[in-house]
């Protein structure tokens, strides 16, 4: 009897047991089941749109560049046979057309960098250390020249490309120098560094009494954006990297992938000359989601582009006036780990014809609605306002008047040697005084160019 009831016992408080267990097991499950199923909503709601990584530019290698310093450089130039067994000189630059793009000798060279006393560090060799070739608007009464160091050659400051760029076109002929160095400390751009130089060139084709160096006049170096830049600066060096030559971010015919039976490289370059990189995935793919209505646009734009790079970009080609800078000569540097191009400004040329009679430049603002990645960007709710946070930003900092007259001081001296000096003299556009007084007016247009977008969106 009592073995039963100690039976009954153990039966009812097994069950009661089983019925805790049971109910504890339920309660864990349905607050798990809750945790997933709320985690979704949760993130979508806090997080619309992932911000894509920060463009993170090393600023170590502008720590001992000067602005207004003036370096002379002395190339000796040598007649230089081709593939074909054919020797070309010096004297055959002239003939280089814009109607025959086939025709561009590149010969050999011995670049020397000038001392204190502006003198060649040593004498003419027969050895070359580099290459030479002409570069930009073969027209020009003097041409720009590119120099590419050959492997071994300590090159200059760590760069093994060195641009030698006339820049006649430009009336106040620091138009690229001074906007480089009004923004490459900036967060969110990668820069680059200029240098004014003092040319000169000895042709040895020449017979010896001939066999002179020859003033060229004032020239301005620009970093080449290659993967010495890139490395230079901590960033990816196995990026890709587009130079825009007639770019508006529309998916255009001529841009195919390599792997593409139709795909041509001359006709690619004709939109965006390819710096570095073998594969256009990523391009094509970015280009046919901001072209496709079909996409939600605001998700697009956060999935390729960083919005500080991009509010700073656009700032910058504002306040200096850059209409043709949004649709050429700029870069697009994509990282090879990621999917965001960040778009970097090189070119400058042009934001100071306003100097001359004839500014036959459009406006930037009919630039900017040209291209549907702007024009659907400042369409955004709150974009306006981000830019012209951005665009107060840089006017009260970076390209204030008195940064602006600050480093016109610096480039006065090198302008007044060299612009009253041969060649220069007598290539430049206007007047040495009127292109002095033209240049205490830049810190002035810039200042109406903020006003300008200020009134505009006001």
């Amino acid at each position: 009897m009592n073995s039963d009831r100690i039976k009954k016992s153990i039966l009812n408080i097994s069950v009661i047991l089983a019925l805790i267990l049971f109910f504890f097991l339920y309660y864990i499950n349905l607050s798990r089941e809750n945790k997933i199923s709320l985690s979704p909503e949760i993130e979508t709601l806090t997080v619309p749109y992932p911000k894509s990584s920060e463009l993170k530019e090393s600023k170590n290698v502008y720590k001992r560049y000067t602005p207004g310093e003036i370096t002379g450089v002395y190339i000796d130039v040598f007649s230089t046979r081709d593939k074909s067994g054919k020797i070309f000189s010096f004297s055959d630059f002239d003939l280089i057309a814009d109607w025959d793009t086939d025709f561009n000798p590149i010969l050999d060279a011995y670049v020397q960098f000038a001392d204190d006393e502006k003198q060649p560090k040593g004498q003419a060799v027969n050895m070359p250390n580099a290459t030479i070739k002409v570069k930009g608007n073969p027209s020009a009464s003097l041409k720009s020249y590119r120099i590419k160091f050959m492997d071994g050659s300590p090159g200059y400051k760590g760069q093994s490309v060195f641009n030698l760029n006339k820049h006649l076109n430009d009336p106040s002929r620091i138009a690229n120098k001074l906007a480089h160095d009004l923004i490459y400390d900036l967060q969110h751009i990668s820069g680059f560094r200029t240098e004014f130089v003092e040319l000169y060139i000895r042709d040895d084709s020449l017979g010896d009494k001939k066999k002179d160096y020859h003033s060229y006049g004032l020239y301005t170096h620009i970093e080449q954006p290659n993967k010495t830049y890139l490395r230079s600066r901590g960033l990816d060096e196995n990026a890709s990297l587009y130079r825009a030559e007639n770019f508006y971010f529309q998916f255009t015919p001529q841009i195919k992938n390599v792997g593409d039976s139709d795909y041509d490289k001359d006709l690619f370059e004709t939109v965006l000359a390819i710096r570095e990189g073998k594969d256009h995935t990523k391009l094509i793919q970015m280009l046919s989601d901001i072209n496709d209505e079909s996409k939600d646009f605001k998700e697009v734009f956060y999935t390729y582009f960083n919005e500080d790079n991009y509010l700073t970009w656009l700032a910058i080609n504002i306040l200096l006036g850059n209409s043709s800078g949004i649709s050429e000569g700029f870069l697009l540097y994509n990282p090879s780990d990621s999917m965001v191009f960040y778009l970097l400004p090189w070119d400058f040329d042009k934001i100071h014809q306003w100097m001359e009679e004839e500014d036959d430049r459009p406006n930037i603002y009919e630039e900017l609605n040209n291209v549907g990645l702007h024009r659907k960007y400042l369409q955004l709710d709150g974009s306006i306002e981000k830019l012209k946070l951005r665009v107060q930003e840089l006017n009260n900092d970076a390209l204030s008047t008195k940064r602006v007259k600050s480093l016109i001081k610096q480039y006065k001296p090198v302008l007044l040697e060299m612009m009253r000096q041969y060649p220069d003299d007598v290539l430049s556009s206007i007047g040495l005084n009127e292109q002095i007084a033209y240049l205490g007016q830049i810190d002035e247009r810039i200042l109406m160019n903020y006003q300008d977008f200020m009134r505009r969106y006001q």
